[in-house]
């Protein structure tokens, strides 16, 4: 059974203005991605599967991927809002241990990604 809880389409609205598709690539409608524009020829793209339980975030500047994070048995992706920017938070974890990915998103990217064995 799947556990992956995603911020759902308001949250996204409220932050990024606009709302998650079914990724264009696979057409599978557990797989919903975004795209945020983050600066000049610089973008996030996120996507993640509720049946598979994963979450992807690319960054990608100048046509190249500059960071691919990619986690299986993730449980929460959300959205935080406060005044230093905007940021996307993944958890993620099994029975060896727990992760915790926050992307900055706003005003600038900044990927941080730990994870602790139980």
């Amino acid at each position: 059974m799947p556990r992956l809880e995603a911020a759902d389409d308001a949250s996204w609205l409220d932050a990024f203005g606009f709302v998650p598709q079914t990724e264009e690539i696979s057409g599978d409608a557990y797989v919903r991605e975004i795209r945020v524009s983050t600066g000049v020829a610089e973008e996030l793209h996120i996507t993640w599967d509720v049946a598979d339980d994963s979450v992807r975030v690319r960054h990608r500047g100048n046509e190249r991927i500059l960071v691919d994070l990619f986690r299986e048995q993730a449980t929460r992706l959300t959205i935080e809002r406060d005044e230093h920017g905007t940021a996307l938070v993944l958890e993620y974890g099994g029975p060896d241990g727990a992760g915790r990915a926050r992307i900055q998103v706003s005003p600038e990217v900044v990927i941080e990604d730990n994870f602790l064995r139980v």
